[in-house]
C-alpha cells in the first residue's frame, strides 16, 4: 500500500467536494498515509480554520507542482487540477480525479482524451454509470473505481432541543438556480402543520428570488455563507428540499441525518442512496408528495423522531470509518503497483 498521497485542492466546511475531502483525509490518516496538500488558490481564513497542519498534513505553497514529484496525486472536483494537469501528470506517479457531479467537465473530457487522468473515483454506482459511456468513448483506457465515502459524525451531533412551538424546516445549497425548484415556496405555503410554520433558507440571492419568488415573512432567507450549516440544522425539524438537479451524493444529506433533521427530498439520484423511504426520510416524486410528507412530518412527531433516530443509525453503519477504510486500502494497494512512467512506456 502507498504511504503518502498528494492532494491538489484544500479541505473546507463549504462546498460538497471540499467537505468530503476533509472527511476522507481522516480515513487516509487512519490508514497511516501521509497527506500533502497543494491548494490552487491562496490560503484564506476558511483554510486556516481547518487546522490541517495541526492534524498532521504537509502544507505546500499554492500551485507548487514540484511537490507532486514521484507521488500519487488525487483531486476532488478541482478546476485548478484539470487546468494544470499537463505539468502535474509529468511529475506524478499517478493521477486520480474524483468527480462529485453526475456530469462531465469539458476540461475533464479533454484531459481524459489525452490520457492525463489515470483513475476516476466515484462515490455511487449511478454517478459512474451516467458518465462512463462518454469517458470510454473518449479514451478506452478508462479506470473507474467506486469507493464508499466516510462521513465524520463528530462534527454534527444530534440536536435534541429544537423548539416545538412551531414546525421548523430548512433548506440549504449553493445559490445555483437549478438547485431550487420553482415550486419550492408553493410547497412551504401549501403544507400544513398543527402549529405555526417557521423556515430557514440558506443560499438565496437575487437570482434565486427571480426564479422562485419572494419568501414570506415566516421564512428567513440568507445569502450563501451567512449562516453555518449547523445553524440551519439546529433550526430545522426537517430539511424540505426540492430541486431540478440530479444529485450525486449530497453532503447536506449526511449532515442533516447526523443532526436529527428529517430529510424530505427528491426521489432520484443520490437521495435514493441516502434515504430509505418511510424509514429514514421521505422521497418525493412531485410537488404534491412534498406537501403530503412535509405535513405528515409536522403532525406525526413521534414517527418523525423515530425516523431521525433510524437515519443516524443508518449513517453510522453504512458510511463508517471501517467501511470506507476497506475500500480506500484496496485502491491504495492498486496505486502502489501503478506508475505513469511504466504505463506511458507500455
Amino acid at each position: 500500500m502507498i504511504d503518502e498521497i498528494c492532494v491538489v485542492g484544500f479541505p473546507s466546511r463549504l462546498g460538497g467536494a471540499d467537505t468530503e475531502l476533509d472527511h476522507q483525509i481522516r480515513v487516509w490518516q487512519h490508514l497511516g498515509v501521509k497527506v500533502h496538500l497543494i491548494h490552487t488558490a491562496q490560503l484564506d481564513h476558511n483554510c486556516h480554520l481547518m487546522g490541517m497542519a495541526e492534524r498532521g498534513c504537509v502544507i505546500h505553497s499554492p500551485c507548487d507542482w514540484n511537490a507532486c514529484q514521484g507521488k500519487h496525486v488525487i483531486s476532488y472536483c478541482n478546476a485548478g487540477f484539470l487546468e494544470n494537469l499537463d505539468e502535474i501528470s509529468s511529475k506524478a506517479k499517478s493521477t486520480t480525479f474524483v468527480n462529485c457531479m453526475t456530469w462531465l467537465f469539458e476540461k475533464e473530457k479533454e484531459c481524459h482524451r489525452r490520457g492525463l487522468i489515470d483513475f476516476f473515483v466515484y462515490q455511487t454506482d449511478h454517478a459512474m454509470q451516467k458518465i462512463a459511456h462518454d469517458l470510454r468513448t473518449l479514451n478506452s483506457d478508462y479506470r473507474p473505481r467506486k469507493i464508499n465515502p466516510y462521513f465524520h459524525l463528530d462534527e454534527f451531533p444530534v440536536i435534541h432541543d429544537r423548539d416545538e412551538d412551531t414546525f421548523r424546516f430548512g433548506r440549504l445549497s449553493r445559490s445555483d438556480p437549478a438547485k431550487f425548484h420553482p415550486s419550492q415556496l408553493w410547497i412551504y405555503e401549501t403544507m400544513v402543520a398543527p402549529v405555526m410554520k417557521s423556515g430557514v433558507m440558506l443560499g438565496v440571492d437575487a437570482g434565486i428570488r427571480a426564479k422562485i419568488g419572494q419568501e414570506p415573512e415566516w421564512i428567513r432567507a440568507y445569502p450563501p455563507g451567512e449562516l453555518s450549516a449547523q445553524e440551519v440544522y439546529r433550526h430545522s425539524h426537517c430539511i424540505i428540499q426540492a430541486t431540478e438537479t440530479y444529485e450525486n451524493l449530497p453532503r447536506i444529506g449526511f449532515e442533516a441525518m447526523a443532526s436529527g433533521s428529517l430529510l424530505i427530498v427528491d426521489d432520484r439520484g443520490g437521495w435514493r442512496e441516502l434515504v430509505q423511504h418511510g424509514v429514514t426520510g421521505y422521497l418525493c416524486s412531485d410537488q404534491r408528495s412534498f406537501v403530503y410528507y412535509a405535513s405528515r412530518a409536522a403532525y406525526e412527531k413521534e414517527e418523525r423522531l423515530a425516523m431521525t433516530q433510524a437515519a443516524r443509525s443508518w449513517l453510522e453503519s453504512k458510511w463508517s470509518l471501517e467501511s470506507s477504510a476497506s475500500d480506500w486500502k484496496k485502491f491504495f494497494c492498486e496505486l502502489a503497483e501503478f506508475s505513469r512512467c511504466t504505463e506511458l512506456v507500455n
